[in-house]
């Protein structure tokens, strides 16, 4: 016999301009009010911004306004989409897809997985370096454990699919990611041993390794095929969006609790609180780099140390956070059904072909 492949329908398309400055002004408002809020302040203004000749320097801070600014943004992109969808225009994304529970949740695991994930690795090599000494070699080794594991599970992953679903894979890998975290949270110090870091590494490295080789089919996989492109490339900026935001949530975070950690220290040993704060500040500023020189100088060394536990408190925090948002990412799954119904797939497909090629005669 013969195979074939079905002709697929050639349109020209429109971009939606309006659509896509609505996006890039939403999502860059909202990443610029996680990254900069630890400086201007949240709610009211702590330290002035200024640009060009204009300072914002009292009131509400700009972070807040940026916070605001970016929900109206996403909001009108979201709305107007969804306008164009009803009307049969061409959206920049196709909002009728959300609603597919697979779909939807399928995406927010995407999230909550590209949160989790991207955010601790951007806080790591700090720890790794500043706290522990170790060189920028010797942290890159230390991550070797995270690739390992990763590249193991991956490989393992599709011989697996014939005897485990997808989504079961996701679930365990999920776990492992969870539990990687938290035992990375759980030995972080000043003085962690290396062998407990790389095994915590190398199973957060192996969940990382079963969820995402697996996580695009549990989202695309009740998405009607004339629509798969479409579905990809949602999953695929969910993907970029979470870790985006979670290098920008979780390094502020990170610097929060080492500024706050530190300053809170060295006032307990007597230190004055505008001294304790400006080295907190220096410090932070400098993502760490100054303890070694703070550790070398009698009269820095207490400021030293007091970052060093800071740093480990912060990757702590940080660990738990991360393992909490890959938690509710689980969570997410356990709505999503193991495998589209064969039946329906199958007459959604040929009412697709019918619909193309007019009806059977």
């Amino acid at each position: 016999g013969l195979l074939y492949l079905d002709v697929s329908p050639r349109t020209r398309g429109r971009i939606d301009g309006v659509g896509a400055a609505l996006s890039a002004a939403g999502l860059g408002l909202l990443a610029y009010a996680l990254i900069e809020g630890r400086t201007h302040g949240w709610l009211m203004t702590t330290e002035p911004l200024e640009a060009g000749g204009f300072s914002w320097s009292d009131g509400p801070s700009p972070v807040l306004v940026a916070f605001l600014a970016s929900a109206l943004a996403l909001g009108a992109f979201w709305r107007r989409q969804a306008a164009l969808g009803r009307s049969g225009g061409e959206p920049l994304m196709d909002v009728g897809l959300f609603s597919v529970r697979s779909f939807r949740n399928g995406n927010f695991v995407t999230l909550m997985v590209g949160l989790g994930e991207f955010g601790i690795i951007a806080v790591l090599p700090l720890w790794l370096q500043f706290a522990l000494g170790y060189s920028a070699f010797q942290a890159g080794l230390a991550l070797v454990a995270l690739a390992a594991g990763s590249f193991a599970a991956s490989g393992a992953s599709f011989p697996m699919s014939a005897t485990v679903p997808a989504l079961a894979q996701v679930r365990i890998g999920l776990v492992l990611e969870a539990a990687g975290l938290a035992m990375l949270a759980l030995i972080a110090s000043t003085d962690s041993a290396w062998w407990l870091i790389a095994i915590a590494l190398f199973v957060y490295g192996v969940g990382v390794g079963f969820a995402t080789a697996q996580v695009t089919n549990i989202v695309l996989v009740d998405v009607p095929s004339r629509s798969a492109g479409q579905g990809s490339g949602i999953q695929s900026a969910a993907r970029e969006l979470g870790s985006a935001l979670g290098i920008a949530l979780l390094t502020t975070l990170f610097f929060s609790m080492l500024a706050s950690g530190m300053t809170d220290r060295l006032t307990r040993e007597g230190v004055a609180a505008e001294e304790a704060e400006r080295l907190g500040d220096v410090v932070t500023e400098s993502a760490g780099s100054v303890i070694g020189a703070f550790a070398e100088d009698p009269r820095t060394a207490s400021a030293a140390e007091a970052a060093r536990e800071a740093m480990a408190v912060g990757v702590q925090v940080s660990g738990y956070v991360c393992a909490g948002l890959l938690l509710l990412a689980l969570a997410a799954t356990l709505f999503m059904s193991p495998k589209a119904p064969k039946g329906d797939r199958a007459e959604e497909e040929r009412r697709e072909r019918q619909a193309v090629d007019g009806p059977a005669r």
